[in-house]
């Protein structure tokens, strides 16, 4: 995760919930085009000719293609909050590289072929990574149909020669309307592997193989192969960002992933890999008591390294070979020192989750404990089969993977909405106004109240927003306690990280940091008594906890996209969590009763005498740091 939950481990994940707006959608043409913010509306002629479009791209007419004035070509970049419907999925390490353009004409379909440029944010470095021009046809009746989101067919293009003089941009024959782009995808290799096994070639790498023992595959499948360069600039920043946890780490490898899905392997795998520039020259001695060989089976679980004996590690003069259970992505780490090579095994998995980090999903969740929670934000990558709910738009343009989704009864404004307006109410009948004016003021109230909406946002969903709306939360039951809220990530990421923080402040981390002696804390101010839990507990229903959103590009700059607060009162927190006080401890039998009295006629103090650190909790004293 790239931004990690700050209370340690969590029991339960629970759903968040977006409020929008609804917002009506016009008719015909101007449907396509009424969300983008960055469209032209171009009349070409029967002259054609060559016309800019938005985000420095443009397109080339040829002569006679338009030949009545009314004929019209819309043109559209696609802007950070529409982009969840006019994106393919994007695989791991997948990013888009281009402005997104929306084509569509007053005729329905193009006359004639068209060359469209595309300005390109990166360039694609060979063999590793390949540049992929995608399209996505124009729906039925010749118009894009922006409700169906991303359930129509993507396809791939070919790649059309960059221009001698400018490699920045590349240019697509267009010959129907739809949705254009260029993403940048790694280049994977696969390889068969059987039941016989056998040596296994890489072509990305020739000093790269795999060898398969016979039988260690119960049956065919498939490998892919894939190398993931460290980025210099992403490796200063993780050790700017996080210098104790990398400081001794010297260097590293590329990682090597080898992708499989089959079943689990009966035998063990021989993975021979080139040797890194340091390990060139240096005594076998030296390079084992430095090197430490992370690996990593499958994205959901932790990198780990690797046992030098068990791995049975042999070094030649250009490469480096070793033994493994089962296909995994490898990377060699040098150490700073061979005494702290185990601290810097610990530390690597930062690097590498956030080198590895791509422009996709941003799922936020809400991660609960019995007494600690917090909130906290990881990237993913884009759900698959994703389909379009039928239903009205909302400012939240979301995408659904199979479920059904329902809309909710109609929330609570944002607190500040209705205090202005009560505040303009409360001047009106100061004024002694007229009650028609007071009458448009209730109204007004009321329209506040029915603006804002609630969407239940259902579990593969993919959003786009931008962060400036209020966060509720609501408890969908233990089921569904792997729910999350998706937020696809813009092209502006492309080529840089981006981390998304919820931050508590310092008033929120102090009361959470222990629930039930913030309460315990309440009830002494408020003269509460101490016997009754439930009034403890129902005392916080008057607090609120207010965190801060950030989203910060991780460049030099440090350039900050968004900064805002949103509150969680303790009252839904109680309903969320089903917060009950402890169970009542079992009775002592007669004999240890007898026991516990003489002990404590023996040790006890008065209450005035007692430290600072004791507290009384439910009828007895206990440590305050132990809760």
């Amino acid at each position: 995760p790239l931004a990690k939950a700050r209370s340690g481990h969590h029991a339960k994940t629970h759903h968040l919930q977006l409020v929008g707006s609804e917002a009506e959608q016009p008719k015909g043409l101007e449907a396509i085009f009424s969300q983008f913010d960055h469209s032209v509306c171009l009349h070409p002629g029967r002259r054609g000719g060559r016309f800019q479009l938005p985000e420095g791209g443009c397109v080339v007419v040829p002569e006679g293609a338009f030949g009545r004035p009314t004929d019209a070509l819309e043109v559209a970049a696609v802007q950070p909050a529409e982009l969840a419907g006019f994106c393919p999925d994007l695989a791991e390490l997948e990013s888009v590289v281009s402005p997104v353009y929306v084509l569509a004409t007053s005729r329905g379909r193009l006359p004639c072929q068209l060359l469209l440029t595309l300005p390109m944010l990166k360039r694609p470095e060979p063999p590793l990574s390949r540049l992929r021009l995608m399209h996505r046809a124009e729906a039925k009746d010749g118009e894009v149909d922006i409700s169906e989101g991303d359930s129509g067919e993507w396809r791939e293009l070919p790649v059309a020669q960059p221009s001698a003089e400018d490699d920045t941009f590349v240019t697509v024959e267009v010959e129907t309307t739809g949705v254009y782009l260029a993403l940048l995808s790694p280049v994977k290799e696969p390889v068969r592997v059987t039941p016989d096994g056998g040596i296994m070639r890489l072509q990305l790498d020739p000093l790269a193989s795999l060898r398969v023992p016979k039988n260690a595959f119960t049956e065919p499948g498939r490998i892919d192969f894939s190398i993931i360069p460290f980025s210099p600039d992403r490796m200063s920043l993780v050790r700017k960002l996080h210098r104790s946890e990398t400081l001794d780490i010297a260097s590293l490898s590329p990682m090597y992933s080898l992708d499989y899905d089959g079943p689990p392997c009966r035998r063990g795998l021989t993975v021979k890999l080139p040797l890194p520039d340091w390990m060139c020259g240096a005594e076998r001695r030296e390079i084992l008591d430095r090197l430490a060989i992370m690996s990593r089976q499958r994205p959901e679980t932790a990198w780990a390294a690797l046992d030098a004996k068990k791995a049975s590690v042999r070094l030649t003069r250009k490469s480096i070979s070793f033994e493994c259970r089962q296909p995994a992505r490898f990377c060699l780490l040098e150490a700073a020192s061979p005494q702290w090579l185990p601290r810097a095994a610990l530390g690597f998995p930062r690097c590498a989750e956030m080198n590895a980090a791509e422009p996709g999903e941003l799922l936020l969740f809400a991660a609960f404990e019995r007494r600690r929670w917090a909130l906290g934000a990881r990237l993913a990558p884009i759900s698959e089969e994703e389909q379009q709910p039928q239903q009205p738009r909302f400012d939240i343009d979301a995408t659904s993977a199979g479920v059904e989704w329902r809309r909710l009864e109609k929330n609570q404004p944002r607190q500040s909405e209705v205090q202005e307006v009560m505040r303009q109410l409360r001047r009106r009948r100061r004024e002694r106004d007229t009650s028609a004016v007071a009458a448009a003021a209730e109204a007004a109230l009321e329209e506040a109240r029915n603006r804002r909406v609630e969407v239940e946002l259902r579990d593969g969903a993919t959003v786009t927003l931008q962060m400036s709306g209020d966060f509720r939360l609501r408890h969908l039951g233990e089921s569904r306690a792997r729910e999350e809220v998706c937020v696809q990530f813009h092209r502006r990421f492309a080529g840089r990280m981006a981390l998304f923080e919820i931050v508590p402040t310092a008033r929120t981390a102090t009361i959470t940091s222990d629930f039930y002696d913030y309460l315990l804390e309440l009830a002494a101010d408020s003269g509460e008594p101490l016997d009754n839990d439930e009034k403890l507990v129902d005392l916080a229903g008057r607090e609120t906890l207010t965190f801060k959103g950030v989203i910060t590009v991780l460049s030099g700059s440090g350039e900050q996209l968004s900064n805002h607060e949103f509150t969680i009162g303790f009252r839904d927190l109680k309903a969320y969590l089903d917060l009950k006080p402890p169970p009542a401890p079992e009775e002592p039998s007669d004999g240890e009763a007898a026991v516990a009295a003489t002990q404590t006629t023996q040790n006890a103090k008065p209450a005035e005498q007692r430290p600072a650190w004791y507290r009384y909790y439910r009828g007895c004293w206990t440590c305050a740091s132990t809760g």
